[in-house]
């Protein structure tokens, strides 16, 4: 669910800025029915962080987060993770955002 290439601040800010912005416009309009937290122990090289994750109309997204700051509100659920890379997580999330 990660790239292993280094990123850029540009792509860092990237990711946080189609977040925000998906972000308010879920909680303005959007009510997921499939989201979650990848179950602990499920990701084996994921000590101190999670994967919180919501199915949107286009598509899988998800993203790693300390652990610490995952809501205990989102349940724990195998996202039946579909193989996205970065760059296809946030065209869903564009596509989904700013619909055409």
């Amino acid at each position: 669910m990660s790239d292993a290439a280094e990123k850029s601040i540009d792509e860092v800010y990237r990711d946080r800025n189609l977040l925000a912005i998906a972000f308010i416009r879920a909680f303005v309009y959007f009510r997921a029915e499939r989201r979650g937290r990848v179950p602990h122990g499920w990701w084996p090289d994921g000590d101190g962080w999670a994967v919180v994750w919501v199915d949107l109309p286009t598509g899988q997204v998800g993203w790693h987060v300390p652990r610490e700051m995952v809501p205990e509100w989102i349940p724990e659920a195998d996202p039946e993770y579909d193989g996205y890379t970065t760059d296809e997580k946030n065209d869903r999330v564009r596509r989904w955002a700013w619909p055409r």
